[in-house]
């Protein structure tokens, strides 16, 4: 767009130049009357067409400095700092003790009532008998809880072969923590062959039944072999 505007203002200064040079040359020329005159002429045409040259000149030169591009000014790219990395904040490690759980040994509790075998002192277990033979068995136990024995217990036939002997008998003696005491009861073998287990216990106040092991729960127990 530039380029044309340069142009077409060229060509009208070109235009203004000829229409100057066209009206210098159309002005009526006096003949001179005197070779003063003549030469004052001259002087004056040629001021003339000077000032002439020098209006069309100044003219162009205007007109080339207007035709002039006009530089625009190129904007100076802007550098956009790069993005600064953010670190994740540090989280630290709480690192929590927990203590060992110590070992607990479960001992038994002090019962009251417990009784130990210490042995049987008569009809061993697997003892051999004849059919229909009467015998008697002896169990010697020890008082192994926190409370006495008196005359106040039983001896009772828990479960198994009871080999003729009572369901219940009177306890012998008293018995203190610790002692021993030996219990006897009569029984009778049956007349079949065969192996026969009866099992036994003790009974305390309010007909609490009790034995041995651990926990005072298990039975004494009478095994024969009849053949």
């Amino acid at each position: 767009m530039n380029t044309n505007r340069s142009t077409i203002q060229t060509k009208f200064a070109f235009l203004l130049l000829a229409a100057a040079l066209a009206l210098g040359a159309c002005a009526p020329k006096v003949a001179p009357t005197s070779a003063a005159e003549y030469i004052a002429s001259q002087v004056a045409a040629t001021i003339q067409s000077q000032a002439t040259q020098d209006m069309v000149e100044t003219l162009i030169a205007r007109m080339t400095l207007q035709a002039m591009p006009t530089d625009t000014p190129v904007p100076t790219p802007t550098s956009t700092p790069a993005p600064t990395a953010t670190l994740a904040p540090t989280v630290a490690t709480t690192v929590v003790y927990i203590a060992p759980v110590p070992t607990v040994t479960s001992t038994p509790p002090s019962l009251c009532l417990r009784a130990e075998l210490v042995s049987d002192v008569t009809i061993p277990d697997g003892t051999t008998l004849n059919p229909g033979e009467s015998f008697t068995k002896t169990w010697r136990l020890r008082n192994a809880g926190t409370c006495a024995w008196n005359t106040e217990f039983d001896i009772v036939f828990i479960s198994g072969d009871q080999l003729s002997a009572p369901a219940i008998l009177d306890f012998p003696a008293n018995v203190p923590v610790g002692g021993t005491i030996d219990i006897s009861v009569k029984m009778t073998a049956p007349t079949g062959a065969g192996t026969y287990t009866g099992y036994w216990a003790f009974t305390g106040p309010g007909r609490q039944v009790f034995g041995i092991g651990p926990d005072g729960k298990g039975y004494f127990q009478v095994q024969i072999v009849v053949k």
